[in-house]
């Protein structure tokens, strides 16, 4: 098989491409090396091999971190240093192609639903709006799907005729919108990115949240086995 590195598996190819976005697409390519190599070696002339080449210890370039002020009575349950850590964990695979990840206003996405954490603008933005303190009141019942979406992610929910309380408990809110939120959109992200970078869809619309969904909670099970998970 050719040694070209456009032929590099995913976990070689994106910490390649994170570390250095505007390199030439040809610039070390071990078929080229190699073809060079032979003319060479035509002409008399031997190559000594170099020394084998130093890990780089130095951490790959994130995407954008924004932080906007939350609204009146609002917070961002995962501050800047909780994306940074989850980013940092799952690696250049998960954030090749992500151009930012914005924590945001919601009122400033008129379109977003009454409950609403996040969603990926494409290409490569990821935005996490601002949450009410808890317990939240909501007008009427939540639809069953995401009211068993927010017990899943530890969410204590009270319905009632007119209103629902929503009420999360300790860290789980910060955990919800670290992984139902923000690695569920990097699973969108990467769905898109590694399918062309299409503007358009990708997938229906069924199958790309099905992805997503199994993406975050694959993300879940690796952090709380890892020693980085809080105890």
């Amino acid at each position: 098989m050719s040694q070209s590195k456009h032929t590099d598996p995913i976990r070689i190819r994106a910490p390649r491409r994170v570390r250095a976005p505007d390199e030439a697409r040809g610039h070390g390519d071990a078929s080229t090396l190699q073809s060079r190599i032979r003319a060479l070696k035509e002409l008399g002339i031997r190559i000594l091999p170099d020394a084998a080449p130093q890990a780089d210890d130095e951490p790959a370039p994130l995407p954008r971190l924004r932080v906007s002020r939350p609204r009146d009575g609002f917070h961002h349950p995962a501050s800047r240093a909780d994306v940074t850590r989850l980013l940092r964990f799952f690696g250049e695979t998960c954030t090749y192609g992500l151009q930012s990840v914005e924590l945001v206003r919601g009122e400033d996405y008129p379109g977003a639903r009454a409950v609403c954490f996040g969603r990926l603008a494409v290409p490569g933005r990821i935005l996490l709006f601002d949450q009410p303190a808890s317990p939240w009141v909501l007008t009427g019942r939540l639809p069953e799907r995401e009211a068993e979406r927010l017990r899943q992610g530890g969410a204590v929910i009270g319905e009632g005729v007119l209103q629902t309380v929503v009420t999360w408990p300790g860290r789980t809110l910060r955990e919800f919108m670290l992984f139902d939120v923000l690695m569920h959109e990097v699973g969108h992200h990467l769905v898109q990115q590694y399918k062309g970078k299409r503007l358009a869809r990708v997938l229906r619309t069924g199958e790309h949240e099905a992805l997503a969904d199994r993406f975050a909670r694959r993300c879940r099970c690796l952090y709380a086995e890892s020693e980085l998970a809080p105890r």
